[in-house]
């Protein structure tokens, strides 16, 4: 029984723990300079007559005289012709050329502006609108990326750089079949992308194809084995699949490169715990601690309790102090829980169970509706044999909203105690509508072969 309540208490952590990975890749740092993409963008400077707009002869002119500065790096003298000539306000292609350029010198602002007044005078021109779907890519913006990335492909667009991103913004908005879709289709134009590889494998894993995600996941980390995203994405899949040590071996090693942060720590060493190793778990939990970028205190919460539900004493004695000389400023709700499991440390150890009594005294008189303190001091009082005061704390958190289960459970513990056998049923059918459970039933069970031998 302790073990189930044990292992599903981890689980839940390392799912909480691992949702991170359910926000898509970014595109890696070099993406943008990529051969394919730049291969993709350069081209956007030729004039595609067939869909777009016609060039007249003076446009042509002008265009012709930058390619030289272009060719020799010189794009901000490049720009300064283009945005000087009367043709910027009439010329759909040289107003495109100048976004390009403001785009290839990370002006995105500009670049947008220039793209925005091209498709003003040419409003069906593709590559404006692809283009100005990669500025918006580059600022994140998700919702005007998919609409002038569609409107590109709508429009005849099939490279792969359109469609990588027009996935990643599909990957945004959790539509994650259409993604893969996506995917799949600029692999065709640009087959050796990585980026668009690890996509996939996110598609995959999202759409609980994890063999497949973890098949593809192997060739990406092999051609970029030093990007720990994928190390981290390729973990995430290994834990949904109860692979528990191959987790281990990926987080430990982007943790001995330097690069695994605080709340990951936190889930190393839980899966550490969840394995039986206390020693391998404790450097890890107090690193986490010890960076400049703390974990989310609810993070650190959820692990000190997974501590103290392992019944590690020692470490989940050691593991509160750091915790609250770490957020020692914290107020509210997250200070009241981190009290509560340092009563409850002080109480279960045998440390000091009077201090850790009066502590869940303090936090009830504040809040009354404090259930899971009720419930702590309660099974306290069971253990001093106080009966009638524990029954008290139980039925006050039986009545909190949404811990009915909780407290129906430990009055029938309590009833069972005392021989009142007939009442522990009625918690037990109580606890029973509220959330079927087959251990519960089990429970009840031998309840009613006790009550029918005490007649």
């Amino acid at each position: 029984m302790k073990f189930v309540r044990v292992y599903c208490s981890v689980f839940s952590f390392l799912l909480v723990a691992a949702a991170g990975a359910a926000e898509p890749l970014p595109l890696s740092a070099n993406y943008w300079k990529d051969e394919a993409f730049l291969k993709s963008f350069n081209g956007s400077y030729r004039v595609n007559a067939r869909i777009e707009p016609v060039v007249s002869t003076e446009e042509r002119g002008l265009l012709v005289s930058i390619q030289k500065l272009m060719a020799e790096g010189k794009r901000d003298d490049a720009l300064k012709k283009l945005t000087a000539s009367a043709l910027m306000k009439t010329s759909a292609a040289v107003a495109f050329n100048a976004g390009n350029i403001q785009f290839e010198l990370g002006d995105l602002k500009e670049a947008a502006a220039h793209y925005e007044s091209a498709l003003k005078i040419f409003p069906s021109f593709r590559r404006a609108h692809r283009n100005l779907g990669f500025v918006y890519v580059r600022d994140n913006d998700w919702d005007k990326a998919l609409a002038s990335l569609s409107e590109a492909v709508r429009l005849g667009d099939q490279d792969g750089a359109t469609y990588g991103q027009l996935a990643y913004g599909r990957m945004h908005k959790e539509q994650y079949a259409s993604a893969l879709q996506a995917f799949r289709l600029a692999q065709i134009t640009q087959p050796e992308s990585i980026d668009w590889k690890a996509g996939v494998a996110q598609c995959l894993q999202h759409l609980q194809r994890n063999e497949e995600a973890l098949t593809l996941l192997d060739e990406v980390i092999a051609a970029r084995p030093k990007e720990v995203s994928y190390y981290l994405l390729q973990a995430s899949i290994q834990i949904a699949m109860d692979r528990s040590d191959d987790a281990i071996t990926n987080l430990d090693l982007v943790r001995r490169l330097g690069q695994l942060d605080a709340e990951n720590h936190l889930l190393l060493a839980n899966l550490h715990l969840r394995a039986g190793s206390a020693r391998l778990a404790r450097p890890v939990l107090m690193a986490a601690l010890a960076m400049d970028d703390k974990p989310p205190m609810v993070a650190t919460l959820n692990a000190l309790e997974f501590i103290t539900q392992t019944r590690d004493w020692v470490l989940a004695r050691d593991f509160a102090a750091a915790t609250e000389k770490a957020y020692e400023d914290t107020k509210g709700k997250l200070e009241q829980k981190q009290r509560r499991l340092t009563a409850l440390i002080q109480i279960e150890s045998g440390e000091d169970p009077k201090s850790g009594a009066a502590t869940l005294e303090k936090l009830i008189k504040a809040d009354p509706l404090d259930a899971d303190s009720l419930v702590l001091l309660g099974r306290c009082r069971v253990t001093e044999k106080r009966y009638e005061e524990a029954e008290m704390l139980f039925q006050q958190a039986q009545r909190v909203e949404g811990h009915e289960y909780k407290a129906s459970i430990e009055l029938a513990k309590l009833h069972v105690a005392t021989g009142r056998y007939t009442d522990a049923l009625k918690q037990l059918d109580e606890a029973l509508k509220i959330q079927n459970s087959k251990q519960i039933q089990t429970y009840r069970d031998a309840v009613a072969n006790l009550a029918n031998a005490s007649r």
